[in-house]
Protein backbone atom coordinates (compact mmCIF):
# COMPACT_ATOMS: atom_id res chain seq x y z
CA UNK A 1 0.00 0.00 0.00
CA UNK A 2 2.94 2.57 0.31
CA UNK A 3 4.23 1.67 -2.38
CA UNK A 4 1.36 2.17 -4.26
CA UNK A 5 1.00 5.48 -2.54
CA UNK A 6 4.41 6.89 -3.65
CA UNK A 7 3.86 6.11 -7.14
CA UNK A 8 0.12 7.58 -7.20
CA UNK A 9 2.09 10.93 -5.35
CA UNK A 10 4.89 10.86 -7.69
CA UNK A 11 2.24 10.27 -11.12
CA UNK A 12 0.45 13.66 -9.52
CA UNK A 13 3.32 15.45 -9.34
CA UNK A 14 4.85 15.07 -13.42
CA UNK A 15 1.56 15.08 -15.51
CA UNK A 16 0.70 18.45 -14.15
CA UNK A 17 4.27 19.53 -15.39
CA UNK A 18 3.68 18.04 -19.18
CA UNK A 19 0.14 19.47 -19.14
CA UNK A 20 1.66 22.82 -18.29
CA UNK A 21 4.30 22.59 -20.83
CA UNK A 22 1.80 21.72 -23.43
CA UNK A 23 -0.36 24.78 -22.50
CA UNK A 24 2.56 27.41 -22.52
CA UNK A 25 3.32 25.86 -26.25
CA UNK A 26 -0.39 26.89 -27.10
CA UNK A 27 -0.58 29.98 -25.77
CA UNK A 28 2.54 30.71 -27.77
CA UNK A 29 0.84 29.34 -30.79
CA UNK A 30 -2.02 31.35 -30.53
CA UNK A 31 0.51 34.43 -30.05
CA UNK A 32 2.03 33.89 -32.94
CA UNK A 33 -0.77 33.17 -35.16
CA UNK A 34 -2.19 36.87 -33.76
CA UNK A 35 1.05 38.24 -35.31
CA UNK A 36 1.17 36.18 -38.34
CA UNK A 37 -1.92 37.94 -39.89
CA UNK A 38 -0.89 41.44 -39.12
CA UNK A 39 0.21 43.21 -42.32
CA UNK A 40 2.21 45.65 -40.49
CA UNK A 41 3.93 46.84 -37.33
CA UNK A 42 6.01 49.55 -35.65
CA UNK A 43 8.25 49.85 -32.03
CA UNK A 44 10.30 52.67 -31.00
CA UNK A 45 13.13 52.58 -28.44
CA UNK A 46 17.03 52.10 -27.92
CA UNK A 47 19.43 49.59 -29.90
CA UNK A 48 23.02 48.90 -27.65
CA UNK A 49 25.15 47.16 -29.74
CA UNK A 50 28.43 45.89 -28.71
CA UNK A 51 31.65 43.33 -29.71
CA UNK A 52 34.79 43.23 -27.88
CA UNK A 53 36.56 46.29 -29.59
CA UNK A 54 33.58 48.52 -30.96
CA UNK A 55 29.63 49.91 -30.36
CA UNK A 56 27.10 52.07 -30.38
CA UNK A 57 24.26 52.75 -29.07
CA UNK A 58 21.34 55.32 -29.74
CA UNK A 59 17.54 55.65 -29.97
CA UNK A 60 15.67 53.80 -33.23
CA UNK A 61 12.32 53.39 -35.29
CA UNK A 62 11.78 50.10 -36.74
CA UNK A 63 8.85 49.52 -38.61
CA UNK A 64 7.46 46.61 -41.42
CA UNK A 65 4.41 46.31 -44.13
CA UNK A 66 3.83 44.04 -46.89
CA UNK A 67 6.27 47.02 -48.60
CA UNK A 68 9.47 46.44 -46.81
CA UNK A 69 10.81 47.11 -43.91
CA UNK A 70 12.83 50.97 -42.45
CA UNK A 71 14.78 51.45 -39.53
CA UNK A 72 15.71 54.95 -38.29
CA UNK A 73 18.35 55.05 -36.08
CA UNK A 74 19.91 58.32 -34.65
CA UNK A 75 23.31 57.41 -32.26
CA UNK A 76 26.37 58.03 -30.61
CA UNK A 77 30.26 56.77 -30.26
CA UNK A 78 30.54 57.84 -33.94
CA UNK A 79 27.46 55.79 -35.46
CA UNK A 80 25.40 59.63 -36.17
CA UNK A 81 22.32 58.85 -37.68
CA UNK A 82 21.38 56.69 -40.79
CA UNK A 83 18.31 55.42 -42.66
CA UNK A 84 17.92 52.13 -43.46
CA UNK A 85 14.82 50.57 -46.02
CA UNK A 86 14.51 47.53 -48.05
CA UNK A 87 12.29 46.02 -50.07
CA UNK A 88 12.07 42.77 -52.55
CA UNK A 89 15.04 44.98 -54.89
CA UNK A 90 17.19 45.33 -52.10
CA UNK A 91 18.54 47.65 -49.56
CA UNK A 92 19.78 51.37 -48.92
CA UNK A 93 21.36 52.98 -45.85
CA UNK A 94 21.42 56.70 -46.48
CA UNK A 95 24.36 58.13 -43.67
CA UNK A 96 23.71 61.78 -42.11
CA UNK A 97 25.75 63.38 -45.06
CA UNK A 98 23.54 62.08 -47.27
CA UNK A 99 25.73 59.20 -48.39
CA UNK A 100 23.73 56.52 -49.95
CA UNK A 101 25.28 52.62 -49.95
CA UNK A 102 23.12 49.81 -51.51
CA UNK A 103 23.59 46.20 -51.07
CA UNK A 104 21.22 42.91 -51.54
CA UNK A 105 19.97 42.50 -48.28
CA UNK A 106 19.70 44.23 -44.97
CA UNK A 107 22.05 41.60 -42.69
CA UNK A 108 24.76 42.30 -45.44
CA UNK A 109 24.45 46.66 -45.61
CA UNK A 110 24.41 46.52 -41.70
CA UNK A 111 27.71 44.14 -41.61
CA UNK A 112 29.43 46.21 -44.68
CA UNK A 113 28.25 49.85 -43.58
CA UNK A 114 27.71 49.69 -40.22
CA UNK A 115 30.27 47.32 -38.84
CA UNK A 116 27.25 45.66 -36.74
CA UNK A 117 27.88 41.76 -37.60
CA UNK A 118 24.10 40.96 -36.46
CA UNK A 119 21.32 39.18 -37.95
CA UNK A 120 18.37 41.86 -38.66
CA UNK A 121 16.39 39.31 -40.49
CA UNK A 122 15.86 36.86 -37.81
CA UNK A 123 15.53 39.76 -35.29
CA UNK A 124 12.29 41.04 -36.93
CA UNK A 125 10.74 37.53 -35.30
CA UNK A 126 12.70 37.85 -32.16
CA UNK A 127 11.88 41.24 -30.99
CA UNK A 128 8.29 39.93 -31.23
CA UNK A 129 9.22 37.09 -29.13
CA UNK A 130 8.88 34.58 -32.05
CA UNK A 131 11.41 32.31 -33.78
CA UNK A 132 12.41 33.11 -37.10
CA UNK A 133 11.13 30.74 -39.63
CA UNK A 134 14.99 28.79 -39.37
CA UNK A 135 15.53 25.62 -37.30
CA UNK A 136 15.99 26.71 -33.24
CA UNK A 137 17.89 24.64 -31.28
CA UNK A 138 15.94 25.49 -28.08
CA UNK A 139 12.96 27.90 -26.70
CA UNK A 140 11.72 27.86 -23.17
CA UNK A 141 8.32 29.49 -22.54
CA UNK A 142 6.86 31.44 -19.60
CA UNK A 143 3.19 30.35 -18.25
CA UNK A 144 1.65 32.58 -20.23
CA UNK A 145 3.28 31.22 -23.65
CA UNK A 146 6.42 33.84 -23.89
CA UNK A 147 9.39 32.65 -25.07
CA UNK A 148 11.98 33.27 -22.36
CA UNK A 149 14.60 32.54 -24.17
CA UNK A 150 15.87 31.31 -27.40
CA UNK A 151 18.91 29.75 -29.46
CA UNK A 152 18.47 30.25 -32.79
CA UNK A 153 21.53 30.66 -35.91
CA UNK A 154 24.12 30.61 -33.50
CA UNK A 155 22.40 33.51 -31.08
CA UNK A 156 20.82 32.94 -27.73
CA UNK A 157 18.05 35.53 -26.91
CA UNK A 158 17.03 35.87 -23.39
CA UNK A 159 14.08 38.31 -22.45
CA UNK A 160 13.69 39.97 -19.87
CA UNK A 161 10.38 41.84 -19.66
CA UNK A 162 6.81 41.83 -21.83
CA UNK A 163 3.66 44.25 -21.78
CA UNK A 164 0.24 43.79 -22.85
CA UNK A 165 0.13 46.18 -26.64
CA UNK A 166 -3.24 46.45 -27.82
CA UNK A 167 -3.87 42.91 -26.58
CA UNK A 168 -0.61 40.99 -27.26
CA UNK A 169 1.74 40.33 -25.09
CA UNK A 170 5.35 41.39 -26.73
CA UNK A 171 8.80 41.88 -25.50
CA UNK A 172 9.73 45.31 -24.13
CA UNK A 173 13.32 44.36 -23.41
CA UNK A 174 15.54 41.12 -24.80
CA UNK A 175 19.68 40.59 -25.12
CA UNK A 176 21.03 38.72 -28.00
CA UNK A 177 24.67 37.12 -27.45
CA UNK A 178 26.65 35.29 -30.13
CA UNK A 179 30.44 35.07 -29.34
CA UNK A 180 32.20 38.77 -29.23
CA UNK A 181 28.57 40.38 -30.48
CA UNK A 182 25.93 41.43 -27.80
CA UNK A 183 22.53 43.26 -28.67
CA UNK A 184 20.30 45.14 -26.44
CA UNK A 185 17.30 46.07 -27.37
CA UNK A 186 14.57 48.51 -25.13
CA UNK A 187 11.01 48.61 -26.53
CA UNK A 188 9.50 52.60 -25.52
CA UNK A 189 6.50 51.54 -27.79
CA UNK A 190 4.62 48.85 -30.00
CA UNK A 191 2.20 49.50 -32.62
CA UNK A 192 0.11 47.09 -34.50
CA UNK A 193 -2.25 47.81 -37.42
CA UNK A 194 -3.44 46.12 -40.33
CA UNK A 195 -1.30 47.85 -42.36
CA UNK A 196 1.57 50.63 -40.94
CA UNK A 197 2.49 52.99 -43.41
CA UNK A 198 6.73 53.71 -43.77
CA UNK A 199 6.94 57.26 -43.88
CA UNK A 200 10.61 58.56 -43.88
Amino acid sequence: MFLVCVLLAACSTTRPHRVEESVRLQLYGEKSDQLSVLKGWSIEGRLAVSNDKDGGSGKFYWSRNEAGSRMNFHGTLGRGAWKLSADQQGAELIQADGTIHRAESIDQLIRNQVGWDIPVESMSFWIRGLNSPDDFRKRAFDEEGNIIELLQDGWTVEYDRYRDFEGVSLPVRLDARQGEWTVKLVVRSWSLAEKVTVND
